[in-house]
């Protein structure tokens, strides 16, 4: 696991290497009390992202940022984030059964 943090923000690794070949990797990035995902499959892959399916309201341009390590500053519909303590028993739970956590509703990138 790789974290980098600064101040209320925080960027999230988690690799998987069963083999050498493997390339799945879970990312997080938090800002506060709240989360994203997304799940990498391999180097260069679209990729899923995590949608909050108890988000009933509508997203009118609101949006939520987060740093990244490199200090790119990017910004997420409020539908897209989680609260902080789902987003990490999210990697938690990648970490330890190398699947995609069920209680996580997975949008698929591909098909922005």
């Amino acid at each position: 696991m790789y974290i980098w943090e600064k101040e209320q923000y925080k960027e999230i690794w988690v690799e998987l290497k069963e083999t050498e070949d493997d390339e799945r990797a879970m990312m997080a990035l938090i800002n506060g009390d709240w989360g994203w995902l997304m799940y990498l499959r391999e180097e260069g892959d679209s990729g899923f992202s995590s949608r909050n399916a108890d988000y009933t309201g509508s997203d009118d341009g609101k949006m939520i940022d987060f740093l990244l390590s490199n200090g790119q500053l990017d910004y997420y519909p409020i539908s897209y984030v989680l609260p902080v303590e789902q987003v990490m028993k999210a990697l938690a739970y990648f970490e330890k059964y190398h699947t995609l956590p069920k209680f996580i509703t997975w949008h698929d990138d591909q098909f922005l």
